[in-house]
């Protein structure tokens, strides 16, 4: 019998990471994976207990963790097949307790719409391949399930940005332009927004339910961009054009889909509001933090 306020979550990093200190704070357990002996330390060094998983092949010690766990959140990044499930989706099977699965995915699986609105109910039509893959995991996942006492909850995320990861952190650096590209907007997601609507999730599962967690303003990058040199009271930074970017095949293919994304629905089913609604008060917020 495990005790209900434990987490395991497979490849603990800044998402998972944001939850395991909201949990810990609830006074919940947490137990997370990480590729190597130094990230296990950062992770027992934050409060958690930590088993090493290179997804490459089984953790020595995460079929013993997993046995005790209620709940089970995969972050980890599938390529042409899922790691968890190749490796430990035996294990999850054998201990059947757990009370809530849950995986994180991305909005990238909606593809291309041109700058229009999509929903979970919109047929995805991925065109990166690392979309492909998430879409894949998904599909696997959920054949996975079929049959036993609980479904997965799949996450889809927009952009991820917060402490230490943000526009403000990356002009600081010199990591960042203001790249325009006519018509083009990107949604994006606090991390807290992210750890709380999981949390949420976790309490009130709704098996089987698809949620997008998104903010509720899709915005031109250089948008961003501007409102943080406002924010470090520094003058706008110039804007380059998409066309004239040197952009890396990885930055470009960012550009490469257009699309808006609703969130109503993890917002109704699970009655939380956004901590963070636009990236105007994630910034300001991460501004005063600096």
């Amino acid at each position: 019998m495990t005790n209900d306020k434990i987490l395991f979550c497979f490849g603990m990093g800044f998402a998972g990471g944001a939850l395991g200190r909201l949990l810990l704070a609830e006074g919940w357990s947490v137990i997370g994976t990480a590729r190597d002996a130094a990230g296990c330390n950062a992770l027992k060094e934050a409060g958690f207990e930590a088993c090493l998983f290179t997804g490459i092949e089984p953790g020595e010690d995460v079929a013993e963790l997993l046995a005790s766990a209620s709940h089970v959140l995969n972050s980890v990044p599938p390529g042409a097949n899922d790691p968890v499930l190749t490796h430990h989706g035996a294990d999850l099977k054998q201990y059947a307790d757990q009370q809530w699965f849950g995986l994180l995915s991305t909005v990238g699986v909606y593809g291309e719409h041109h700058g229009g609105w999509v929903d979970e109910d919109t047929k995805p039509k991925p065109i990166a391949s690392r979309s492909l893959e998430r879409l894949k995991a998904e599909q696997d996942w959920q054949a996975f399930f079929e049959g036993m006492v609980i479904d997965p909850h799949i996450f889809r995320l927009s952009g991820i940005y917060g402490p230490g990861r943000n526009q403000l952190e990356a002009i600081k650096r010199g990591k960042v332009r203001s790249i325009v590209k006519q018509g083009q907007v990107f949604n994006r997601v606090h991390v807290e927004d992210i750890a709380q609507f999981l949390y949420g999730s976790m309490l009130t599962p709704k098996a089987g339910h698809v949620f997008n967690i998104s903010d509720d303003e899709p915005s031109p990058s250089q948008d961003v961009v501007s409102y943080a040199c406002e924010l470090l009271g520094i003058d706008p930074l110039p804007e380059v054009k998409f066309e004239e970017a040197d952009l890396s095949p990885m930055a470009r293919s960012f550009y490469g889909e257009c699309k808006r994304v609703r969130n109503d629905r993890i917002k109704r089913v699970l009655r939380i509001e956004l901590k963070y609604p636009t990236y105007r008060e994630g910034l300001i917020e991460l501004s005063a933090a600096m």
